[in-house]
């Protein structure tokens, strides 16, 4: 059987030393062109020649991609050496995914032909005038006398917009709302009747061409459409949940660089006659690096590895991972910087191989999804995983055996578990709950009432481009959406003006209004909302201070669309919230049968309508489903009275081993989502769904076995990392039940306050301290970062580290815990080994050596 990313080693050696400055691949080499600017010419080629730009297309379409896992370890081992050619290379990534997840077959094996043939494709999104708000676009696709369309407007730079051979071009096909933008696929031939604007200079992975794209009336055959007329945003939204992640490989694999040049700098360096590695500062300076760098590591291996085996529910790993590798990755290459000192400013040895790093890891965070988009979409997921943490959950192993130790005390009104007799294999099903989808479509809905939520908008606001008037409206007070179209209107529950951007109507936070889900049947799928009654909504530009439509005070359903996405696009796409489009059966059931000893489920009707959020008794949204028949919709509920949740099931999580909604696939074992380089199902993009649901597996994983985790260390000695990881479960519990309490009052809510976005912030730290914690147990008999089998000194240093960024403390008070991240990374380095969790040859030589200083 192969070893785990074989093929990243095979292409390190054949690159060659990087140290050496002779090597056209190495670091030097790198350093000299950024300094000329010049494109990665010679790198580029090679590349291509080991048919490195097929590693995220299917071996169906005549790719190479195995896993993302893989895929992800082998663009860092280029990436390391020069960021910049990723998008050299890869630049093609963010079209051809999108035409993969919404085009035709056939619009799928030319753009896939197209790069086997070295062609580049590029992506254009995003316009000047328009900033992070991708719904205020104006560039044009209107129709032709022949049956096709033209194309004006200009799109702004667009990764290698002056050297591309095609383009995936998204534009606007109707007035308003999410399903007013198209995607068309633009060829070499149309590709030559557009005007292509010069190059601009950017900070990072120079010699890259950034450019705009002018067309004046450029005509598109009618065949050029992806997928539908309407589809435009929806694709891309798949596609860029695979894109993010990808672009993680070029934040680690700088930071890669970055922490291996200071670590030989400071072991060849010597101050008062002692190595600068040895010293307190220098020491704990490394560790605190290493730490940050194994975390962003761990989490993006993992999502990875869940991109194939549950893209339905991918949309927040997607969202986490890169706010994690851009944020942790980018301190790991200042501490870096740091210790190399005065040399860190010089234009030439270590201080350029750095320079040159940190500069394309800066340019990372935007190039895809701004942060604050990331941010933004995170928060608007956090209340409705409340309930889910309440209460501690029974421990199991991820292999479907019992922990070797005794569970804990059973809480008062504990969440459904499988009962002690008997074993409850490690499925990460969905909680009990299943709090109703923040924006669910419909089947007959193409993008509806869920692309709402990945674009930033309410539900409520999304309006067919032919209806010019709303159709419903919410009640005056209470902190939830409250309408629902009927199964019979074809109109969404409050239409958006021409622009795309009028805020849903929007009630203070004065009263708890009922939430209702729209019928299976609905044409316009207007709001299913979750049992915290936030509405994913409004993604305001981080650089426009006075969005296109205000945000209410309660900020409760927040309503207006200005999605949040990259000022500064490479082959990228808007930073939208990842909320909904429901799988075409309609609203997924929240049915599950119960394991053994457990108690039952309530069943979802037999429509498929999932039922609405079963809040507890103390939540003020209490929330009901719509029958799918009524056609009557549910536009006037008065705020005064609520209405009980229909069904009285349990709360929490649901139990190991909970058998799925009737339809969808089972939930991955645990074990899978953690098997670093083991084989994977076929990547489909187009099975990513943009659904805001609380149903992430890392975090239902560790909300039900983390005390399992606990209790393991316990059992091997590691008393002190079994204590940080219930520190993260209870963290995480707090996190969540702070979040459901902002969400609920108007002066804390996104529009009033950054609360929410602070609160995503550490959402994602320790939602990777969690995955850290989950490895380390889902295979305790594989040792990680050069560790023995089971070691955990690692997890210790990463756990302490990121705990303490979530608390708002500068993770070198951690200490007594990051010795452990300082030793892991001189065994590595000392085997030549890359800095991932698990062992990857390198062909580095020793780095040329400091004279030394007393």
């Amino acid at each position: 059987m192969t070893a785990p990313f074989a093929a990243a080693a095979r292409l390190d050696e054949l690159l060659g030393d990087p140290w050496r400055p002779e090597n056209v691949y190495g670091f030097h080499a790198g350093a000299a062109r950024d300094a000329r600017g010049d494109f990665p010419h010679a790198f580029a080629a090679r590349l291509d020649a080991a048919d490195f730009p097929l590693a995220y297309l299917p071996p169906s379409l005549g790719g190479t991609l195995s896993g993302l896992d893989d895929t992800l370890v082998l663009v860092r081992v280029a990436a390391r050496r020069d960021a910049a050619v990723m998008p050299a290379t890869l630049l093609s990534c963010s079209a051809v995914l999108t035409v993969l997840a919404a085009g035709t077959p056939e619009q799928a094996k030319t753009v896939a032909d197209w790069v086997r043939e070295g062609r580049t494709v590029a992506f254009a999104l995003s316009e000047e005038q328009a900033g992070s708000d991708v719904l205020a676009g104006e560039c044009r696709l209107d129709p032709a006398a022949d049956g096709g369309f033209r194309l004006t407007g200009r799109k702004w730079l667009v990764g290698r917009g002056a050297t591309a051979d095609a383009a995936v071009v998204v534009a606007r096909t109707a007035p308003r709302g999410p399903a007013a933008f198209t995607a068309v696929l633009l060829g070499p031939g149309e590709l030559l009747r557009v005007r292509r604007q010069p190059a601009q200079p950017v900070t990072g992975m120079r010699g890259i061409d950034f450019a705009d794209l002018d067309f004046d009336g450029t005509p598109v055959p009618a065949e050029a459409v992806v997928g539908t007329v309407g589809g435009g945003l929806a694709g891309a939204m798949r596609a860029q949940q695979v894109v993010r992640l990808l672009s993680t490989a070029a934040c680690l694999g700088t930071a890669d660089t970055a922490l291996r040049t200071a670590l030989r700098f400071t072991r060849a360096r010597r101050v008062g006659g002692v190595r600068v590695a040895d010293t307190g500062h220098g020491s704990r300076e490394l560790a605190v690096a290493a730490a940050e760098l194994f975390a962003a590591d761990l989490l993006s291996l993992t999502a990875g590895r869940y991109a194939h085996l549950s893209p339905a529910t991918f949309g927040l790993c997607s969202s986490v991972v890169k706010r994690i590798a851009t944020r942790l990755t980018a301190s790991s290459v200042a501490r870096s910087r740091s210790l190399l000192g005065a040399r860190g400013v010089l234009a030439h040895g270590p201080g350029a191989i750095v320079d040159k790093a940190q500069r394309d890891n800066t340019i990372v965070e935007s190039i895809d999804t701004s942060p604050f988009g990331v941010l933004r979409s995170v928060a608007l997921q956090l209340p409705s995983y409340a309930t889910t943490f309440t209460t501690p959950a029974h421990p199991a192993h991820p292999s479907g055996t019992r922990a070797a130790t005794p569970p804990p005390t059973p809480d008062p009104t504990p969440a459904a578990s499988a009962s002690a007799s008997g074993p409850a294999p490690a499925t990460l099903a969905p909680a009990a709950t299943d709090p109703a989808p923040a924006a669910s479509a419909p089947a007959s809905d193409s993008v509806g009432a869920a692309l709402a939520s990945a674009s930033g908008l309410a539900p409520a606001a999304l309006a067919p481009a032919s209806d010019p008037a709303p159709a419903t409206s919410v009640p005056a007070s209470g902190p939830a959406l409250a309408s629902s179209a009927a199964a019979t209107d074809p109109a969404p529950a409050a239409s958006a003006p021409a622009s795309g951007l009028a805020p849903a109507t929007v009630a203070p936070a004065s009263g708890p209004a009922p939430v209702v889900s729209a019928p299976a049947s609905c044409s316009a799928g207007a709001a299913s909302a979750a049992a915290s009654g936030l509405a994913p909504a409004a993604v305001a530009p981080a650089s426009d201070p006075a969005p296109a439509t205000s945000v209410p005070a309660s900020d409760a359903p927040l309503a207006s669309s200005a999605a949040a996405t990259e000022p500064v696009p490479a082959a990228s796409a808007p930073g939208l919230a990842p909320a909904a489009l429901a799988p075409a059966s309609g609203l997924a059931p929240a049915a599950s049968a119960p394991a053994s000893g457990s108690a039952a489920v309530a069943s979802a009707p037999a429509s498929g309508l999932a039922p609405a959020a079963l809040a507890p008794a103390s939540d003020p949204p209490l929330a009901t489903s719509a029958a799918p028949t009524d056609p009557t919709p549910a536009d006037t509920l008065p705020a005064t009275d609520p209405v009980p949740a229909t069904s009285a099931a349990p709360t929490g999580p649901a139990p190991a081993g909970t058998a799925p909604a009737p339809g969808s696939p089972p939930p991955p074992p645990l074990d899978a989502l953690f098997a670093f380089g083991a084989p994977l199902p076929t990547l489909d993009p187009a099975a990513l769904e943009l659904s805001a649901r609380p149903k992430d597996l890392v975090l239902l994983g560790f909300v039900e076995h983390a005390e399992a985790v606990a209790q393991e260390l316990v059992g091997r000695g590691e008393g002190r990392v079994a204590g940080l990881v219930r520190d993260v479960r209870a963290a995480l519990a707090d996190t969540f039940r702070t979040a459901a309490e902002a969400q609920r009052d108007r002066a804390r809510g996104l529009g009033s306050s950054p609360e929410l976005l602070d609160l995503a912030d550490r959402c994602c730290l320790l939602y990777a301290a969690a995955a850290a914690a989950l490895a380390w147990w889902a295979h305790p008999e594989r040792g990680l970062y050069g560790e023995d089998p089971a070691g955990a000194g690692w997890l210790t240093a990463v756990l302490a580290v990121l705990l303490a960024l979530a608390d708002g403390r500068d993770p070198r008070q951690a200490g007594p815990d990051l010795p452990p991240a300082a030793r892991a990374l001189n065994r590595l380095d000392a085997a030549r080994l890359l800095f991932t969790a698990h062992p990857v040859q390198l062909s580095d030589g020793p780095s040329p050596e400091e004279d030394e200083t007393t």
